[in-house]
């Protein structure tokens, strides 16, 4: 029916810097090359899938793209909305909350 929406927050530890924003675009680049559709919030990004078997190997392309740019300890918060019963996607989500 819909598609599986996933919230993901990749933090990495122990960089040189309080700033994340060079490793956050690191992610958005293995998104963009996996051709998934994403949408980016201040703390953590939405990715549509059309199922949860992809999760896996999505975080570990994230994992490593961050360990080759010396990050070696990965922290990722995810929330997974699978919803059965009726359309799930980033469009309708944003549709239904228009102001």
């Amino acid at each position: 029916m819909g598609k599986v929406l996933v919230d993901i927050s990749v933090e990495p530890i122990g960089t040189s810097s309080t700033s994340i924003s060079r490793y956050v675009r690191i992610a958005f680049e293995v998104l963009k090359e996996k051709g998934l559709k994403f949408y980016p919030a201040p703390s953590m990004t939405t990715i549509e899938l059309d199922d949860l078997s992809s999760l896996g190997s999505i975080i570990k392309e994230i994992n490593d793209r961050l360990e080759k740019e010396g990050v070696k300890r990965v922290v990722t918060i995810i929330k997974v909305d699978d919803r059965r019963d009726k359309e799930n996607s980033i469009d309708h989500k944003l549709d239904v909350i228009k102001l």
